[in-house]
């Protein structure tokens, strides 16, 4: 958990006055009653699919920022605040691919450590909800954003270049699902 040096509301110092640990994802001023919730990020991952014949494949972009700059990912983000995740899915595709998605189906949801060296945090966790979904038309794979790079992987020989444990985790997943018929799962 972050350790903050002063109230951002009131700019009482800590320790002394500032923020006391209530419970673990609290902290709460002693000066001005500001409480501050430090909780898991929410975030949206596409598992989008394109089927031909008995084979499978995902679609993956290679990460243009750090953490893991370089490395496939799948496509996704940080939700707004408010923002409902399938619209943030929504967004997030429009941002990165310059396409539109169909028939979101969530799939399965997971925490992972989303490593940050540029601020005082030690790492920001996230919770990851992973929605298998397919593009609308023909994909046009203009990456922009924060991607470098968008390809198609057949789902049984995916890069081993993968970031984030949450993503290898969903796709272990989604490779399940197609395999079972299922049709989500929690983690």
């Amino acid at each position: 958990m972050k350790r903050y040096s002063f109230c951002p509301v009131c700019g009482a110092p800590y320790p002394g006055i500032g923020f006391a640990v209530e419970r673990q994802n609290l902290h709460r001023c002693a000066a001005c009653g500001f409480e501050f919730w430090q909780n898991s990020k929410p975030t949206v991952g596409a598992l989008i699919v394109r089927t031909e014949g008995n084979r499978h494949f995902v679609l993956l972009t290679r990460r243009g920022i750090e953490p893991h700059r370089g490395m496939w990912d799948l496509p996704g983000g940080y939700l707004d605040n408010g923002e409902a995740p399938v619209d943030g899915l929504a967004r997030e595709i429009r941002e990165e691919l310059g396409a539109d998605i169909a028939e979101p189906r969530f799939l399965v949801a997971g925490i992972d450590e989303y490593p940050r060296e540029d601020v005082a945090e030690e790492a920001r966790f996230v919770l990851g909800l992973y929605y298998r979904c397919e593009l609308v038309g023909t994909p046009i794979l203009v990456p922009a954003d924060d991607v470098t790079e968008a390809a198609w992987f057949p789902l049984e020989n995916l890069p081993v270049d993968i970031g984030f444990a949450a993503n290898r985790r969903a796709l272990a997943a989604l490779r399940t699902a197609l395999e079972t018929g299922a049709s989500s799962t929690a983690g």
